[in-house]
C-alpha cells in the first residue's frame, strides 16, 4: 500500500539530511520530486550501511529512485540494494538505479555495472531569462512586451484556495496540447502529470515550495512552482499557462526568474524533455547554458 499524503511528509526530514550531503544539479534530488509521483509508485526508504536508500516500486518491479546517499560511498551498500530489488524482481530488466549524476559514475566499476544515459536536465543562467537581452532572446522579449502590453495583470503568491482553478487551467492546457500532439508518450505524460501536480500544489507550504500565478481579470492564467536543489540552483518544477494568451508562457518564466525569492540562484533547472521533440524545442529556444546528463545504472549480467 502506498504511504500517502501526511505519512509521506514524515519522511521530508530524513531525505533531506541526506540530500545536504550532496550538491548535485539534478532535479530529482529533492524531497518533493519524489513526493509528487506518489500516486504511481510507494517508495520504501532503508538505511544501509549508513547511506539512504530509497526505493520505488510498482506493478512493474523495484528499482532505486536514487543512488545511495551518504557521506561516504560504499559498495557493499550497492550491491545489497541490487540484492534487494532482485528479490522482488528476479532477473527481470526493471533493476537499475535512476537518476544517478555523472560525477558518481567513477563511483561504480564498470567490470560489475553498465551505465546509460537516461537524458539530460535543462539549465539556464537565472539572469538571462530574467532579462532577456541580446539579439538571441528578441523573440522572448517581444513576447514577453506584447503579454504586458495587452493585458491588465497581477503576479502574486501561490495560495491553497487556488488550488481548483489552477487543475481546471491544467486540464484545459493539457487538452489543447493533446490535440496538437499525437505522441502517445506525450499524452500518457499529460495525464500523469495532473496529478503530480495535484499532490504536489496541495502540500505546496509543506513541501516549501515557491509558487506563483497570473492573474489576469481575476482569473487564473498561469502558475508556476518550484524549489531549491542546491545554493546555487533552483529548479522550475512545473510552469502552466494559458495557450491562448500571446506572451503568457515567456512572462511567466521570465517573470519567475525575476522574483525576489530566486535572486539568490545562479541558475534555474527546468529538468528534462522526456526525450520528446517538441519539448526539446521549446527549452533549446531559451538558450541552455548546459545541459546535466543523468544515467541509469544496472548490473552486468
Amino acid at each position: 500500500m502506498k504511504i500517502a499524503g501526511e505519512n509521506l511528509l514524515e519522511k521530508r526530514s530524513l531525505v533531506e539530511t541526506y540530500l545536504k550531503q550532496h550538491a548535485f544539479s539534478l532535479s530529482s534530488f529533492s524531497f518533493a520530486a519524489i513526493f509528487g509521483w506518489q500516486d504511481f509508485f510507494e517508495f520504501d526508504f532503508k538505511v544501509i550501511n549508513e547511506n539512504l536508500c530509497i526505493f520505488a516500486q510498482n506493478e512493474l518491479g523495484r528499482f532505486m529512485y536514487l543512488p545511495p546517499l551518504g557521506n561516504e560511498f560504499k559498495s557493499e551498500t550497492v550491491e545489497e540494494c541490487f540484492r534487494i530489488m532482485e528479490e522482488r524482481n528476479g532477473k527481470k530488466g526493471v533493476t537499475r538505479i535512476e537518476n544517478v549524476p555523472e560525477e558518481m559514475l567513477s563511483l561504480f566499476s564498470k567490470d560489475q555495472y553498465l551505465f546509460s544515459l537516461k537524458g539530460h536536465e535543462y539549465c539556464y543562467a537565472r539572469e538571462d531569462i530574467a532579462c532577456l537581452e541580446g539579439n538571441k532572446y528578441k523573440t522572448k522579449r517581444s513576447s514577453y512586451n506584447q503579454f504586458i502590453k495587452n493585458n491588465s495583470y497581477q503576479y502574486v503568491p501561490y495560495e491553497k484556495n487556488m488550488l481548483e482553478e489552477c487543475l481546471f487551467l491544467y486540464g484545459d492546457w493539457a487538452q489543447k496540447r493533446a490535440l496538437i500532439y499525437e505522441d502517445d508518450i506525450y499524452r500518457q505524460m499529460l495525464e500523469e502529470n495532473k496529478t503530480v501536480h495535484q499532490v504536489t500544489l496541495q502540500y505546496s507550504e509543506e513541501l516549501g515550495l515557491v509558487g506563483r500565478v497570473v492573474l489576469v481579470n481575476n482569473k487564473i492564467k498561469a502558475y508556476a512552482a518550484g524549489f531549491e536543489i542546491n545554493k546555487e540552483i533552483f529548479c522550475v518544477l512545473f510552469e502552466i499557462a494559458d495557450l491562448t494568451m500571446k506572451g503568457l508562457p515567456v512572462f511567466i518564466f521570465s517573470q519567475f526568474c525575476r522574483d525576489d525569492r530566486l535572486k539568490q540562484y545562479k541558475f534555474i533547472n527546468v529538468m528534462d524533455d522526456f526525450e520528446l521533440a517538441n519539448i526539446k524545442k521549446t527549452k533549446m529556444s531559451f538558450h541552455p547554458s548546459k545541459l546535466i546528463p543523468s544515467y541509469i545504472i544496472k548490473k552486468r549480467v
